[in-house]
C-alpha cells in the first residue's frame, strides 16, 4: 500500500500497527491509508528505516552512558533530528530549531507525551499489548499537534524509543525473579 502525506488523513484516529516479527516492523495508519512504516533492519538492533510520502529517514540509538537517537535522511549524513535521553525526561531537537519534551504521562501508566517547550502536548502515545507482546500503539494528537509541522517526525522518532524501550524491558523479565 502506497504511503501518503499525514495531512491527507484524518489525525486524530491515528495508530501504530505491528506489520512484522523479524525484522521488527510497524505502520503508522489513519484508517485504511498507510501513513509511514519503521522498519528495523535485524532483530535486536537498533537501526531502523522510517518512511513516509516524502522521503525516508534512518534512525539509530548510540551511546551507553548518555544515550541518543539520530534521525538522518537515508543515504547520507544529514541530520533530521536528535533524541537525548536523560532519566526521565527526554529532548527530542528537530533541525530548525524546534525541540520538544518526551516523557512518560505517569508512573504507572505505559503511555508516553510529547510536549512543546512551552509546556504544550502534541502527542499521547498509548502502546497496545497482547499479553507480554507490543502490537501496536493508540496515538492521540492534540489540538495544538494537530498544526505542528513536526508531527510525522515525533510520531516516528518517539514510537521507535518507545519500541526499544518496551525490548529492553522485556529483556529484563528473566532477571526479575533473582
Amino acid at each position: 500500500m502506497a504511503l501518503v502525506p499525514l495531512e491527507s488523513v484524518d489525525r486524530s484516529a491515528l495508530r501504530w500497527l505491528r506489520t512484522s516479527e523479524n525484522p521488527m516492523a510497524f505502520d503508522l495508519a489513519s484508517g485504511d491509508a498507510r501513513v509511514a512504516g519503521l522498519r528495523w533492519a535485524r532483530h535486536g538492533g537498533s537501526l531502523a528505516t522510517a518512511e513516509v510520502s516524502t522521503g525516508t529517514w534512518t534512525l539509530k540509538r548510540g551511546g551507553f552512558l548518555n544515550p541518543r537517537l539520530t534521525v538522518r535522511v537515508a543515504g547520507t549524513d544529514t541530520e533530521v533530528a536528535r533524541l537525548s535521553a536523560h532519566l526521565s525526561s527526554h529532548r527530542v531537537e528537530v533541525r530548525g530549531g524546534h525541540s520538544y519534551a518526551l516523557h512518560r504521562a505517569g508512573l504507572l501508566v505505559p503511555a508516553w507525551k510529547v510536549s512543546t517547550e512551552g509546556g504544550a502536548e502534541i502527542l499521547h502515545i498509548e502502546p497496545v499489548r497482547e499479553g507480554r507482546k507490543l502490537e501496536g500503539g493508540a496515538v492521540l494528537v492534540s489540538s495544538t499537534g494537530v498544526a505542528d509541522p513536526d508531527l510525522l517526525l515525533l510520531a516516528v522518532v518517539s514510537w521507535y524509543f518507545i519500541v526499544l524501550a518496551w525490548f529492553e524491558d522485556e529483556a529484563l523479565v528473566p532477571l526479575e525473579g533473582r
